[in-house]
C-alpha cells in the first residue's frame, strides 16, 4: 500500500487508473478519510460492502458533483413550494453542498446509476456532495471528471457503524487491511473532525438525517431555515467551533460564505 500526496501528479494518475478500472482509492476529504471509486462501474457496490462490512449492505454512495449541478440531479418539482424556492437562489445552488451532504428525490429524468439510488416508498432518492473545496481531494476528484469519470462516488472510510477515520496512522491501519492500493494523506488538517452533517430535502420540509462537523444549530442560523433534527443520527464527533457572533446580522448568502471559510480555510474562490 502506498501513501501518497495530492501534489504527486503521478500518483493522482495511478489513483485515477485504478479507480477506472473498478478499485478502490483511499483519500482525505479535509476532515475525514474517506473512499473514492466510479459509481458507474459495475461491482463497485459489492466492492465497497466487502470493505466496509455486511452490515452496509447496498448502501447507495454519495455523488460527487460540481458546484451547482447537483439540482440537475434532484426532483425539485417534488419538494414544497419553501423548499423549491430555496433551489432558485444562488447560494444554495454553489455552497450547500459543499458543507452538508444533501439527500434529495432523485431527478426521473437523470439517468444515475442504479446502485447511487435508493428507493423508500417508491421515491427514488440521490445523496451527493460538492467536494471542489476539500483540500487535496478537489484535486484528484477533478483529475477523474477530466479522465471521463461522470460518476465519481464516495463513502467514509470505516467498517460500517463505525466511527469514521479521522487520524492518518488509523488511515494506513484500514488501507492495509483491506488491500487498497493507495491512501492519500491529509493535504492540510482542520481543527475539527468528522463527516459533514446530511441534509434531507424532503417533501414534508428540510430534515436533518445525521448531524455534522457543521452543528445544527449554525446551518440553521447560516440558511434562514428551520430544519427538523429530530430523528439525526448523532455524530461521533464535536462539531467545528463557530465564534459566537461570526453569523449574526448575515443574509445567507454571506453567512453560508463564512461557514464554508471556516471549514475549508485554505480555499480561495476565483
Amino acid at each position: 500500500m502506498e501513501i501518497c500526496s495530492y501534489d504527486d501528479t503521478e500518483a493522482i494518475a495511478e489513483a485515477v487508473g485504478v479507480i477506472r478500472a473498478g478499485g478502490v482509492v483511499g483519500t482525505h476529504f479535509g476532515t475525514v478519510f474517506g473512499l473514492l471509486v466510479d459509481g458507474s462501474h459495475a461491482g463497485v457496490a459489492d466492492e465497497i460492502m466487502a470493505i466496509k462490512g455486511a452490515a452496509r449492505g447496498h448502501k447507495p454512495l454519495a455523488v460527487a458533483t460540481r458546484p451547482g449541478r447537483f439540482v440537475e440531479l434532484i426532483d425539485v418539482a417534488s419538494l414544497p413550494h419553501d423548499v423549491r424556492r430555496l433551489t432558485e437562489e444562488s447560494w444554495f445552488v454553489d455552497r450547500l453542498a459543499g458543507m452538508v451532504a444533501v439527500r434529495a428525490p432523485a431527478a426521473p429524468a437523470m439517468a444515475i446509476p442504479e446502485h447511487l439510488v435508493s428507493e423508500v416508498d417508491g421515491r427514488r432518492w440521490v445523496q451527493v456532495f460538492d467536494p471542489l473545496r476539500m483540500p487535496g481531494a478537489s484535486d484528484l476528484i477533478s483529475a477523474m471528471w477530466d479522465a471521463g469519470v461522470d460518476w465519481v462516488a464516495g463513502t467514509s472510510m470505516n467498517e460500517s457503524g463505525q466511527p469514521e477515520i479521522v487520524d492518518l496512522e488509523d488511515a494506513v491501519d484500514f488501507a492495509e487491511r483491506h488491500g487498497l492500493a493507495l491512501l492519500f494523506q491529509p493535504a492540510a488538517m482542520h481543527e475539527a473532525s468528522g463527516s459533514l452533517p446530511i441534509l434531507q430535502l424532503d417533501p414534508a420540509g428540510l430534515r436533518l438525517d445525521r448531524q455534522g462537523i457543521i452543528a445544527h444549530a449554525d446551518l440553521e442560523r447560516a440558511i434562514g431555515e428551520s430544519i427538523d433534527a429530530s430523528q439525526a443520527i448523532p455524530a461521533h464527533f464535536p462539531p467545528m467551533a463557530v465564534p459566537p457572533a461570526l453569523l449574526d446580522g448575515l443574509d445567507p448568502a454571506h453567512a453560508t460564505a463564512e461557514l464554508l471559510r471556516l471549514l475549508y480555510p485554505l480555499y480561495r474562490s476565483a
